[in-house]
């Protein structure tokens, strides 16, 4: 059982054939391009940076299947060695709307849909809500309006804003971020840049919302499958210490980052090619007793006298359970030892670890293909689009080695976007949508992500209430109804 909250342009068809960019391949192409996930280059960015695995071996040896185990691959590996299953799953559950995944952008879809009257329930792997902003203490929510001008737009509104209006009331805004911006009045609504937090404060702002609006929350389940019929999803498995479960749905709302739910129905997606343009992972954590001065060495996002910081990075695919386990066990173990050197420095005593993220934060691994492919060029130009759902004004941090800042307030996503090629009754949302590397880059950060879950969920209400597919979806309804609930799209109300 879920515990429900009850208070109160034409489509670019080609992209799946040839035109996804010459840095960019699909899912059997990357496998074997990646191999045994082989480090990547550190990206440049001063307070983002892309990462790099460490030259020597790992710490300890991972666990490495042995070639009688059984390993399946949902990525087209092909095994010698197979278990098979007759399973028989039972529903536990009918929903309008499912929304698979708590981070932001699946926060803000649930709310969307279950605002706009669908019957939604939103499912989380781990015992809280947030994903890399709380899971990960990536605590800055990035792209409210350009970072440097042309800036007088704030292009997130809309839920995205109550959300942060709650975060505010709770106290849970941070003192100060490394990030520079133009001022703005953050308790007012005028949302700056980035909006740095309290990951407790953000934790518990999302149960508030997700029970204002009577929203059916999962967690401690993992989303193992979907539901199918031929090329339609009807819901999602998961795994849970309840066991083996479905759960059925009108509408799937893919808002795992990794796009699970899409590329494990069968769409195509891309993914980073192997000359390394792959955005790496980061170890984030928190400092305790660090004193104003010794903050104007670190930087960070303070919160008290607490601060979090980037830590170790480390490359590879985050798709590979080894190399994502690596990355845990080489980061953890190298931060433990710069905190313990940072200790030894004049004033720095008192300076303790105070946490480290729950996991190692992913920044890329797939982009789903869909009925249009947002390119390079369309986001440097600030192409404007028809069916525009969402606009993204942070910058590229890692694009050819600098941080690419827009010469316009925002390139818009369409919602073609956001449906995937060949799968009926799901909608993408967060940093699996369709678009080429460069935008991608701007538009995963979590303030642009939020926006993208409120067109996704409004989406997704939409197309369960009337009963069509989401690439049939009248797209100007959807605006009306974001418009009606104060989302940024520039386009008259």
């Amino acid at each position: 059982m879920s515990y429900g909250f009850r208070d109160g342009g034409s489509a670019r068809a080609g992209a799946a054939e040839a035109g996804i960019g010459r840095r960019e391949f699909l899912n059997g192409a990357l496998v074997a391009a990646v191999g045994a996930a082989a480090a990547v280059p550190a990206a440049a960015g001063s307070a983002e940076p892309s990462g790099t695995a460490s030259g020597g071996p790992p710490a300890f040896a991972v666990s490495t299947p042995s070639p009688s185990a059984s390993t399946p691959d949902r990525r087209g590996q092909d095994n010698t060695k197979t278990y098979a299953e007759n399973l028989r799953t039972p529903v536990v559950g009918r929903y309008q709307v499912i929304v698979a995944g708590g981070g932001p952008s699946g926060v803000i879809a649930a709310v969307a849909a279950a605002r706009s009257g669908a019957k939604t329930l939103l499912i989380e792997r781990y015992a809280f809500l947030g994903g890399n902003g709380t899971a990960g203490l990536m605590t800055c929510y990035n792209g409210f309006r350009n970072q440097r001008p042309p800036d007088a737009l704030q292009t997130v509104k809309g839920i995205p804003a109550e959300y942060i209006a709650e975060i505010v009331r709770l106290g849970g805004v941070a003192d100060s971020v490394p990030y520079a911006q133009t001022e703005h009045d953050v308790p007012s609504g005028d949302l700056s840049y980035v909006v740095g937090f309290d990951a407790e404060a953000a934790k518990v702002a999302s149960l508030n919302l997700l029970r204002k609006e009577g929203v059916a929350l999962r967690l401690h389940s993992w989303v193992a499958a979907p539901m199918l019929e031929g090329s339609r999803v009807t819901g999602v498995i998961v795994e849970s210490k309840s066991g083996r479960q479905a759960l059925a749905a009108d509408i799937v709302v893919d808002a795992t980052g990794d796009g699970d739910v899409a590329a494990w129905a069968g769409a195509p997606f891309a993914g980073p090619a192997a000359q390394g343009d792959r955005m790496g992972m980061s170890l984030m954590y928190q400092l305790g007793g660090v004193s104003r001065e010794t903050q104007e060495a670190t930087g960070g996002i303070r919160v008290g006298d607490r601060v979090v910081l980037w830590g170790p990075s480390f490359g590879g695919d985050a798709l590979d359970v080894e190399n994502l386990t690596r990355a845990e066990v080489e980061t953890r173990l190298k931060l433990w030892e710069q905190v313990q050197a940072m200790r030894k420095r004049p004033g720095a005593a008192p300076v303790h670890l105070a946490q480290t993220a729950t996991c190692i934060g992913v920044r890329e691994t797939r982009r789903i293909l869909g009925e249009y492919m947002l390119t390079e060029q369309e986001a440097i130009r600030g192409t404007r689009f028809p069916d525009v759902i969402a606009i993204s004004s942070n910058p590229m941090p890692s694009y050819r080695g600098r941080r690419f800042f827009f010469e316009h307030e925002g390139f818009d996503v369409p919602y073609r976007s956001l449906v995937p090629l060949r799968i009926d009754g799901l909608v993408l949302t967060g940093r699996c949508i369709s678009c080429e590397q460069g935008p991608f880059q701007s538009a995963r950060s979590m303030a642009p992500a939020m926006a993208v879950g409120h067109a996704s969920g409004c989406a997704a209400a939409l197309a369960a209430k009337g009963g069509v597919a989401p690439r049939k979806l009248d797209v100007k309804a959807l605006q009306k109804l974001l418009l009606g609930q104060k989302a940024e799209l520039r386009i008259p109300a």
